[in-house]
């Protein structure tokens, strides 16, 4: 018969191997969180030419930083769907979608950025004319 003893003998033998198990998990996770943050730290890399260049993350769709105007797909119940970033409030996102609808307040999960960000590289050409864009490549291109 089972008397309290041997239930609790019994437990302990159960018990121990899933916490041998949990630890084995916690190992496993520490080991990745350091993988990755050593990933992050060499995506930035000095080229032979000294100037710094940035790869993107493999997630940069859902951790890049957003600006007011990012088109974006946006978690609309359960599915995503067009829009633009009209308003960022902290680490929150007010989005309107194509046909005109309002979210706000949605966090950065639920926010996919469709354009790859800028590597440093590149310059911001938002909002000139082509003939500014033509200017700006002639002046960067006497500076090198």
């Amino acid at each position: 018969s089972m008397t309290p003893e041997r239930i609790q003998r019994l437990s302990l033998f159960r018990v121990r191997p899933f916490f041998e198990a949990i630890d084995v998990a916690k190992k496993d996770f520490e080991r990745w969180c350091v993988s990755e943050a050593s990933i992050a730290q060499s995506s930035s890399s000095v080229s032979s030419s000294g100037s710094v260049t940035t790869q993107l993350d493999s997630n940069w769709q859902y951790t890049s930083p957003l600006k007011v105007g990012d088109e974006v797909e946006a978690d609309l119940g359960g599915a995503f769907f067009a829009a633009k970033v009209s308003q960022v409030v902290g680490n929150t996102y007010n989005v309107v979608f194509f046909d005109g609808d309002r979210s706000d307040g949605l966090s950065r999960d639920q926010v996919k950025l469709l354009t790859p960000p800028k590597t440093s590289d590149e310059i911001d050409t938002t909002g000139l004319t082509p003939k500014e864009i033509k200017r700006l490549k002639k002046k960067m291109e006497k500076k090198q």
